[in-house]
């Protein structure tokens, strides 16, 4: 599948790339129990998804740990046009990392392997919303003007505006591996 048939501003490689940070990032945010810093790059339905485990593992006074995290492989396995216009592109993303659980207070393993690593099969969907804008128009804020970092949190550091780049790129808008 070549992305570029849908999209003249993008080819595969730089596609996956940027899939595979989301999802890197996706991750290190939920082993930090706090999404803020991929918020910006995921769709609300990701994100509620994850702040509820979050919040499970909170309550047990746990947390989720994904050691050596890695992307081994990653691959465009459809891209078409929903009846919006919008652009969707499935993505198979082979990852594999150390799978355990820590006690928060005390740092300790409760459950899992953090030494062997495992690999799992996940399926992502991205989309592009129809009504982009270049995002060569969003660097910097639309609130305040001054620059913007967006590979950080997506926020402002001088106004707090949240920067929304479903305004002009792909956001993971769904997730699920071969464990859910």
């Amino acid at each position: 599948m070549n992305i570029n048939n849908f999209d003249k501003t993008i080819d595969n490689g730089m596609f996956l790339s940027k899939v595979d940070n989301i999802y890197i990032m996706l991750y290190t945010s939920i082993m930090e129990q706090d999404l803020s810093r991929v918020k910006h790059k995921v769709s609300d339905k990701v994100i509620n998804k994850y702040q509820k485990v979050i919040d499970e593992f909170k309550n047990r006074n746990e947390r989720q740990m994904y050691g050596q995290l890695n992307v081994k492989t990653s691959e465009i396995t459809n891209v078409y046009n929903d009846e919006e216009g919008n652009i969707i592109v499935e993505v198979k993303l082979v990852s594999r990392y150390l799978d355990y659980v820590i006690d928060i207070s005390t740092g300790e393993k409760l459950r899992g392997d953090n030494v062997d690593r495992v690999e799992v099969m996940n399926k992502l969907k991205l989309i592009k919303s129809k009504d982009t804008k270049e995002l060569s128009e969003s660097r910097h804020c639309s609130s305040c003007g001054k620059p913007l970092d967006l590979n950080s949190t997506g926020k402002c550091l001088y106004c707090g505006t949240i920067f929304k780049l479903s305004d002009y790129d792909y956001i993971l808008d769904e997730i699920n591996t071969s464990n859910d």
